[in-house]
């Protein structure tokens, strides 16, 4: 185990991205503050359709969406829905239902109603840092945007605050992700890092303890020291850690299987990990008390 200064520290989704611009000849509603529609074609980096998809959307994080477009003679329908956007700042578009389907695409089941999606806005690391989360959950080469909601659903459902995201070979919050993560990504401070050999240095400098998952990891979960300020460290569906990973955790911890079948899938082994650490924190705190 390597030794540092502090070491007595204890602490049906549907979503597409058109190819090109899309040019709406539309009933146009009036928009939020300092919105303004001026008929020109808008660029659409990712679209959300479907009811469900879209109200979950509205209900997170109302201030993404940039423009709802709502079949022309369903305003009344989908009155809620429209309100949330104009108050966030958003426009809403009224179509006919040919002008939806090109959206959307033509096999696609709109249901009605599409969601033009802003850029999530990721936190500098620096700053969710501030507050000295505990674990920090750091999510290398996960590339399904499905798993990587069902890690921050899962994560928040076991009291992490945070939650930093690779910028290469990860996937990022997505509509996919947001749908998968249940609405759990809104209560979570996430971010980026660039280069996350560097970024593990750094939070041990920061007095955190680097912990990778592995199957093949030399240290079982069940004796994993978790009165330390550990970051949890996931690989990628299918190659797991990379090596420059497994050279700078303090550990490398592996899950104890039973039967034939020797990994999980990395959001159950995220799962397991840390209720693991939860349960045994609370455990401890319980007896201390």
């Amino acid at each position: 185990m390597k030794r540092r200064p502090h070491d007595d520290l204890h602490s049906s989704i549907s979503i597409r991205r058109p190819s090109g611009a899309i040019t709406v000849d539309t009933d146009t509603y009036p928009a939020g503050p300092q919105t303004q529609h001026d008929r020109r074609p808008h660029e659409i980096a990712e679209i959300i359709f479907g009811v469900e998809p879209v109200r979950e959307m509205i209900v997170a994080a109302p201030s993404r969406i940039r423009t709802l477009y709502i079949r022309q003679g369903t305003e009344t329908k989908f009155d809620q829905q429209m309100q949330a956007v104009r108050d966030s700042g958003g426009q809403v578009v009224a179509v006919a239902s040919n002008e939806l389907a090109r959206i959307a695409g033509s096999e696609a089941c709109h249901q009605g109603i599409i969601a033009a999606v802003r850029e999530y806005r990721y936190l500098p690391l620096e700053h969710v840092l501030a507050r000295k989360p505990d674990p920090l959950l750091l999510v290398d080469g996960v590339t399904d945007p499905r798993n990587l909601g069902a890690i921050l659903r899962i994560g928040e459902c076991a009291g992490i605050s945070t939650i930093v995201l690779a910028k290469d070979r990860t996937a990022g919050l997505t509509p996919a992700a947001i749908k998968s993560s249940a609405g759990a990504w809104a209560h979570l401070a996430l971010a980026r890092c660039g280069n996350v050999a560097h970024t593990l240095e750094w939070l041990k400098d920061k007095s955190y303890w680097i912990a990778a998952l592995d199957p093949h990891g030399d240290t079982s979960l069940y004796d994993l020291d978790v009165t330390r300020r550990l970051t949890l460290v996931l690989g990628s569906e299918g190659h797991g850690i990379r090596e420059i990973v497994r050279k700078t955790a303090d550990f490398v911890v592996r899950i104890p299987v039973y039967g034939q079948v020797s990994s999980l899938n990395v959001s159950v082994a995220a799962a397991i990990a840390l209720f693991e650490i939860a349960h045994r924190r609370l455990t401890s705190a319980s007896r201390n008390s």
